[in-house]
């Protein structure tokens, strides 16, 4: 299963409008408690995958997600187990996602790495109210899920108030244009870090993630591939910036990046004419990496829309 969604902080300022608002689109609220296991390590979260086990009302799940391709798309298999027992959680076990593309990729990573099932330990865990519902838009049904809750780990906690879109069925395109809308209303800033990442680091009691390897662009590949593969490391690192989170080292990494996603833009002026105005503006970003205000503002908001509909495949 590939998951396609997209994740955004929320200002402050503008929590309780966008909490109301989705409340009017006959939303149901959940309490999810999860968790996160890996390796000591931290095999699994170097690697881009989390895997959890989450009550969710009375029942439990056990869930795997791996990298797909750094934007919207993720690898991601459920396993439900049942009605919940209290607050004990069951056993975890890898078992429930054999066969499937997230579990193969897992076990493959394991016993690259010299590990077993055994090496797994709990790290943290999250304890979140999702305030969720289905809307249409553009021929798709996209799920909105509000989270507000905290990260725990390391002896520390960390608050969350962020929101996803999720497709649940029709195009993608769907899913941008009802994003668009309500990052134009509530000021939301496009943050592509997951729960799992988060918790890592809080666990770990730091509070910067890596830097991310260069990444280079095959120019064999169809346009929207390549944009999609030099905009990844590009939104890896603005929610950094953007949250003041971001070291020297990462903000250098986020000009170079810049860099190639303008060069590779520019390369695709016969697909889409537009990419040439959107590379000047990825140029002038590129001399932006110290400015925190910029990553949040709705311009900028605005381009990563721009290059996420263009990285969609079938574009041109």
């Amino acid at each position: 299963m590939q998951e396609i969604e997209l994740k955004f902080q929320i200002p402050p300022a503008a929590r309780a409008l966008l909490a109301e608002a989705l409340r009017d689109a006959t939303s149901t609220s959940t309490r999810l408690r999860a968790r996160y296991f890996d390796t000591d390590d931290r095999l699994l979260a170097r690697a881009a995958f989390a895997l959890r086990l989450r009550q969710e009302g009375e029942g439990w799940v056990q869930t795997l997600k791996g990298r797909g391709d750094g934007l919207m798309v993720r690898l991601e298999h459920n396993a439900p187990l049942g009605t919940a027992s209290g607050d004990e959680a069951p056993a975890l076990s890898l078992e429930r996602h054999a066969g499937t593309p997230a579990g193969v990729a897992l076990i493959a990573l394991l016993a690259r790495a010299g590990r077993t099932p055994a090496d797994l330990a709990l790290q943290f865990s999250t304890d979140i109210t999702r305030t969720h519902a289905e809307v249409q838009a553009e021929g798709a049904v996209v799920e909105l899920a509000l989270d507000v809750g905290q990260i725990e780990g390391g002896g520390q906690t960390l608050p969350v108030w962020e929101i996803e879109f999720e497709l649940v069925s029709g195009p993608a395109e769907g899913l941008l244009s009802l994003a668009y809308l309500w990052t134009e209303a509530f000021g939301l800033w496009l943050d592509v870090r997951s729960k799992a990442e988060r918790g890592d680091r809080l666990a770990r009691g730091v509070t910067q993630g890596e830097v991310p390897a260069p990444v280079s662009v095959d120019a064999g590949q169809p346009w929207p591939r390549q944009v999609a593969a030099a905009l990844a490391p590009v939104l890896a690192l603005v929610g950094e910036v953007a949250e003041e989170l971001a070291s020297p080292a990462q903000r250098v990494a986020l000009a170079q990046a810049l860099g190639t996603l303008a060069a590779t833009l520019r390369a695709g002026v016969l697909v889409q004419p537009q990419a040439v105005g959107a590379a000047d503006t990825v140029s002038a970003l590129a001399g932006l990496v110290f400015d925190t205000a910029i990553w949040r503002r709705a311009g900028t908001q605005a381009l990563w829309f721009n290059l996420l509909e263009w990285s969609l495949p079938g574009v041109g």
